[in-house]
This record gives structure tokens, sequence and C-alpha cells, in this order.
């Protein structure tokens, strides 16, 4: 049994995928200031001494 092949898509560029990225985030809701980063870092990163 032989599979079909797969269609043949080209790789983004990388001004494509940094818009991509860019709707993505808009999309979400994301933020782009510091601060919002930092927050939302602790919330996800454990306590305690890095290996």
């Amino acid at each position: 049994m032989t599979k079909a092949p797969k269609p043949n898509k080209s790789k983004l560029t990388d001004a494509e995928r940094h818009k991509r990225f860019v709707d993505m985030a808009k999309e979400v809701g994301a933020s782009d200031r510091a601060v919002d980063f930092e927050s939302a870092l602790k919330a996800v990163a454990r306590k305690g001494k890095a290996p």
C-alpha cells in the first residue's frame, strides 16, 4: 500500500512568520508590556533554585 504524496508547501519567510505571530498575539489579546510579561512568567514559573 502506498501513501499519497504530501502537497509541496513552501516554507514561510521570516516576514511571513513574524506577521502570523503578531496577528495571533493580537487575536489572543497578548500584551507587549514588560510588566505584563513578568506577571505572566511568575504565574507559570516554578519557585526554587534553577538546576
